[in-house]
Formats: structure tokens, C-alpha cells, sequence
């Protein structure tokens, strides 16, 4: 046969075989990319039936709802969804961990611990990312379709997670999850979710994140407050008068929250989010190195816990009118105060859709701003004395009775107080009673230490203790009583009562009631009535020996300056018309029993010059008042 014949006779079978494979090729492809699309189509974007695409769009919507709801609390709670353990604060240091802003609790970013240690707790943005993701995947099988169920749809979600990028202007949402949707012939299968929320969350938290590092490398908050600590509250002065001082804490306490609030208000921050009415208003804008196109609040108010401590007499006597004094022809009253001042301030950012907002504490110490902080946590703003705390002592508070009381307890060592914890009731029973009040702690190493117990209702009481030899103290602690008081017919007047261990001072009538606790007091009583009694204008010369100018003053030549002091006229408003003295013994029992003490005090006559004035004042040394309870 002819080789020609032969092939031709072949041909045809190769071509078909040929197309045959061309379509298994095709047939492989076509079906593997429906594989692919059904398997890989959430990553493109799943086309949705459109009967369906009711009940996935209200899914992509409930999960938008839910994100915004995430997004939300971590601007109303400083950038935390899960706000942490509170941690109470202590007598001395006020901040807890957490401030209680009409009643949501919104951790500080920083504050001072009960022991007294500069704590940190700023959240970074991937801390915030985290919790967002976390709140949304917690909640993805919360939506509610029963509105669909009933017109025949069938719906299926499954669990999942989400994860969240935090941007200046959004918040991007990819939730990983299987939705099913069944009606009829129709059905789909989404698996994954991506969407956007507008959200300045990211804005809001670098603006912020900025203010925090600024205060708390230059303080500005301190510095305004002590500006209004001055203002607003008796620090040093001089005031012209024949009157003892009497300053009132609660009052000045008062005062000193009112102007803080009012002033606290009104910080502003360099931008353009505000016009000021007057020049005078650029005293209340702070230029941290921003120009900021936002809105920013700075907040205090009065009824945060704040801790107001005064070191100085609250009852000035007069200087003047005592023997030897005569030659000065006026009185006048000195005063100084110092101060620790400790308050939370809340710091806003917000416009018409939302809000971004933390607290941070603001502590002044011995009327000084705290010293500026690096980035740190856990740094002790305690005197190095008490950073040391390694002689155990075992102290016991018990009341007048020896029944235990609860008492906080720091440590003084010399110029140093050290915050140590709180006694505890040991073996509390409902039919025995309270056993022991004990606290068992870590005290600085010092000689002649002061271990102070103080409790509400209850006078601090101390205890001298050598913690290098001795590791037990037992305190007691004497329970105040108050009494209301009566002076008869006196208008005005300073009653003081002032003992070994306690003190106490009202000005009558405005105080016209006294916390005592069981004692021996000196008792002094101190009548005023309105005086027209004027020192006159007076002028005198004073001359000292000073150093000699140039050389003859190194070789000690000296020479004598004069100058004159002038005196204007001062009107005495006040002049003393009564008062005297004695010495009692109050026991607890009196007190406890009693509601009333009236005091009978000798009166004087109005005096009309200046020598009866001090004849008055010398009076009251001889004269005896009298007590009687009721």
C-alpha cells in the first residue's frame, strides 16, 4: 500500500482527538474557575441576589451600628472599652484609678496612687484597634433578623472575628465570618465583611496624646492652678486690725474649688476654634505648639474628689497691742499658708458628632507644681525616706474602749510622712463583736518616727516609735462629740479650745457648735462689738548703722542712714468688749452625754481710745469665764 494512502487514511482521527483534548482543556478550565469563584468570590466582592440584598445590607448595617457603638465608648472613656480593676485612692491622696463622670468611670491617663506612686495608663492605638476588634467579633452574631424570618427568609451567621486600622478620619472594619441566606430558590454565602465608619477617633486621640505629653513635661495645668490658689485662697498676707484671724478650712476649701472650676472652664488651647471677647482673655490660652482646628474642653468640678491640705495657724493673733509693743501705735495680723493641692481635670475633644475624652490628676505639693515626668509608670512621689520600707511593725487602732477601729495609718520621720496602708478588723463576728483592728506593715528604718492613725469621726492620734527596735504599737484614738454652743448675749467672738493633742477654734455665731474629744483644755473666749476707734496718722524716723561704701567699709567703717515711716489712719472696726479664760476637763462621758455648753463670759465697756483697746485686750488674762452643760 502506498505510504501516501496511509497516512491520508489517519489524518482525520488525529484532528478529532485533537479538539477532543482542546475540549477537556476548556471544560477543566471553565469548571475549576467556577471552583475558584465560589471558593475565592468573598475576597472579589459577592454578588448578591437582589431579593436577598434586603437582609445582607441590614447585616453590613447592624455591624457598622456596632462598630460606631466601640467607637464611641473609646472616645468617652479614654480610649478603653474594657476600663480595668478600680483601685481606690487614700486619705492623702485622693485620685482612685478611674473618675466617676456622671456616672461613668473613665480611667485616668495619669494620676497618684493610695501609696503614693505616679501612675501611667494611656492607652496606644493599637491597644484601642484590639479592643474595637474585639468588641465587634464578640457581637457579630447579635443582629436580629426576626423582622425577615417572618416574611420567609432563612438566615444563618456564623461565629468570627473582626480586626480594626484606626485612621484620622475612619475607622476600617474587615470582619471575618459566614452569613447564610436562604429564600426560595435564592440563596447566598458571604464570608467576609469590609466597610468603613467615619470616626476623627484617630484625630481625637494624636491631638490628645499631644496635650498629655506637653502637661506633663511643662506642667501647665499646675501653673494656672497655683495662679488660682493665690487668688482665691489666704497664702501669705498682712491685714491691718485688732482682731485675731480666723481662717476657716471648710471656707477656704470652698473658695478655692469655685475659682478652680470657674477657671479651669476657661483654658483654651492656640487655635481657631474660638474668638476671645477681650484682650485680656489671651492670659487663658496656652500655646502648646498646635494649631488646633478642633474644639477642646478642659473641665473641673466641684464635686470630684479633691484633697485640700493647709499647713499654717487658722487663728492669727494680732500683733500691736501687746506689753512692749505699744511703741508700733497700730496692729496688724501676719498669715502664711502652704498648701497640697490634689484634683482631677478632664480634658476634651469634641465636635457636633463626637467626643474624645481623659482625666489626668493635677498635684501641687508644699504649694509647688509636682516636677515634670518622663514617659514613666510607678514612680514614688514620696520622699526617698520612705522609699525604703523594710521593718515590719504590727499596729493595733482601738477606740477609748479597746474595741477596734479601722484607721489610716502613714509614718512621719523628720521632715518626711510616708503613707503605710490601713488597720483591718480581725475577727469580725455578728454575735461577738469586733475583734482586733490591725494592720501589719512595711515601715522606713527612723529614730523617733511618729506613727499617725487617723479615722472618720475620730481625732488623729500618734505614736512615738523607733521602728529600728521596736515592732508593735497599739493607738488609741479618741471619737469626737459635737457640741452645739451658747454665749448668751454676745454678738461676736473667738472661742478657742486647745489641748495637748487636739484643738479646735469657732468663730461665733457663724460656727456656733464645736467637735471636742476627751481632754484638758485651755479655753478662751475673745468678745467684739463694732468699734469707731481710728489710729491716727503718724510718721517717725528710724535710723540704723550701715557699711561704709568702697574700701573703708571692708575695714568695718560704718555710717548711720535714716528714713521715715509712715503710718496713714486706720479705722478699727472691731474692738474687744469681753472675754476671759479657764482650764477643763472634758471627759467622754460629758461629751457624749451633753449636747449643749454655754459659756458665760465677762463683759467690757466699749472702748474709746487706744489705750483702753489694749487695757481690754490686757483684761482678758485676768478674767474667768464659766461652763455649764446642758
Amino acid at each position: 500500500m502506498d505510504k501516501r494512502g496511509l497516512a491520508a487514511r489517519h489524518t482525520p482521527n488525529c484532528g478529532v482527538r485533537g479538539q477532543v483534548t482542546i475540549f477537556i482543556i476548556l471544560a477543566i478550565l471553565i469548571v475549576g474557575g467556577i471552583v475558584v469563584y465560589f471558593g475565592l468570590r468573598d475576597s472579589f466582592g459577592v454578588s448578591v441576589p437582589e431579593d436577598l440584598r434586603p437582609v445582607y445590607d441590614y447585616y453590613i448595617s447592624c455591624l457598622e451600628a456596632t462598630a460606631e457603638e466601640g467607637v464611641a465608648f473609646l472616645g468617652e472613656q479614654g480610649g478603653r472599652i474594657d476600663v480595668g480593676m478600680f483601685e481606690p485612692g487614700s486619705a492623702y491622696m485622693p485620685f482612685s484609678s478611674h473618675l466617676n463622670f456622671l456616672g461613668q468611670a473613665i480611667p485616668y491617663w495619669m494620676y497618684i496612687s493610695g501609696n503614693n506612686l505616679l501612675r501611667e495608663n494611656v492607652p496606644t492605638k493599637g491597644e484601642m484597634e484590639r479592643e474595637l476588634g474585639d468588641y465587634i467579633g464578640e457581637r457579630i452574631g447579635f443582629c436580629d433578623f426576626s423582622d425577615f424570618e417572618a416574611q420567609g427568609y432563612d438566615v444563618f451567621v456564623g461565629e468570627g472575628g473582626a480586626s480594626v486600622r484606626v485612621n484620622d478620619l475612619n475607622v476600617e472594619v474587615d470582619v471575618v465570618n459566614r452569613i447564610s441566606i436562604f429564600k426560595g430558590n435564592s440563596s447566598v454565602v458571604v464570608s467576609n465583611h469590609n466597610f468603613r465608619v467615619s470616626s476623627k477617633l484617630g484625630k481625637f486621640y494624636g491631638l490628645a496624646r499631644e496635650i498629655y505629653d506637653y502637661e506633663k513635661a511643662n506642667m501647665f495645668l499646675e501653673n494656672y492652678a497655683l495662679d488660682v490658689l493665690r487668688l482665691y485662697a489666704p497664702v501669705d498676707g498682712v491685714e491691718i486690725g485688732c482682731v485675731p484671724k480666723v481662717f476657716v478650712k471648710e471656707d477656704i476649701v470652698e473658695d478655692l474649688k469655685d475659682g478652680l472650676a470657674a477657671n479651669i472652664a476657661t483654658l483654651k488651647l492656640d487655635g481657631d476654634y474660638y474668638d476671645l471677647s477681650s484682650k485680656g482673655r489671651e492670659y487663658f490660652v496656652e500655646d502648646v505648639g498646635l494649631d488646633l482646628d478642633e474644639s477642646v474642653n478642659f473641665m473641673y468640678m466641684k464635686d470630684w474628689t479633691t484633697g485640700v491640705e493647709i499647713y499654717g495657724d487658722m487663728v492669727v493673733k494680732p500683733v500691736g497691742l501687746q506689753q512692749g509693743l505699744g511703741i508700733l501705735g497700730f496692729c496688724y495680723t501676719p498669715y502664711h499658708f502652704v498648701y497640697d493641692v490634689n484634683f482631677p481635670v478632664l480634658v476634651q475633644f469634641y465636635d457636633e458628632k463626637e467626643l474624645f475624652q481623659f482625666p489626668l490628676g493635677v498635684v501641687i505639693s508644699k504649694s509647688q507644681a509636682r516636677e515634670a515626668l518622663p514617659t514613666t509608670s510607678g514612680i514614688s512621689v514620696e520622699s526617698r525616706v520612705c522609699e525604703v520600707k523594710n521593718q515590719k511593725v504590727d499596729v493595733y487602732t482601738y477606740d477609748v474602749d479597746y474595741v477596734g477601729v479601722e484607721a489610716i495609718i502613714s509614718f512621719k520621720c523628720l521632715d518626711s510622712v510616708c503613707n503605710i496602708g490601713t488597720s483591718k478588723i480581725e475577727g469580725r463576728d455578728s454575735d461577738v463583736g469586733s475583734g482586733d483592728a490591725i494592720l501589719k506593715g512595711n515601715f522606713p528604718q527612723c529614730v523617733n518616727g511618729f506613727i499617725i492613725a487617723s479615722a472618720e469621726g475620730y481625732a488623729d492620734s500618734k505614736f512615738q516609735i523607733s521602728t529600728n527596735e521596736k515592732s508593735v504599737a497599739h493607738i488609741i484614738l479618741n471619737k469626737k462629740y459635737n457640741l452645739s454652743l451658747d454665749l448668751g448675749n454676745v454678738d461676736r467672738a473667738v472661742v478657742s479650745f486647745v489641748s495637748s493633742d487636739f484643738s479646735a477654734t469657732v468663730l461665733y455665731p457663724d460656727m456656733d457648735s464645736v467637735e471636742l474629744i476627751e481632754g484638758y483644755y485651755n479655753i478662751s473666749v475673745y468678745v467684739y462689738d463694732d468699734s469707731a476707734l481710728k489710729f491716727p496718722a503718724s510718721s517717725r524716723r528710724e535710723c540704723v548703722d550701715v557699711p561704709e561704701s568702697g574700701l573703708a567699709g571692708i575695714f568695718g567703717v560704718q555710717t548711720e542712714k535714716c528714713y521715715d515711716i509712715n503710718m496713714p489712719e486706720i479705722d478699727i472696726e472691731f474692738a474687744v468688749v469681753g472675754g476671759g479664760k479657764t482650764m477643763e476637763y472634758f471627759t467622754s462621758k460629758d461629751l457624749e452625754m451633753n449636747r449643749e455648753l454655754n459659756i458665760n463670759v465677762s463683759l467690757f465697756d466699749l472702748p474709746s481710745s487706744i489705750e483702753e483697746l489694749a487695757a481690754n485686750q490686757q483684761r482678758i488674762d485676768d478674767e474667768v469665764i464659766y461652763l455649764d452643760f446642758e
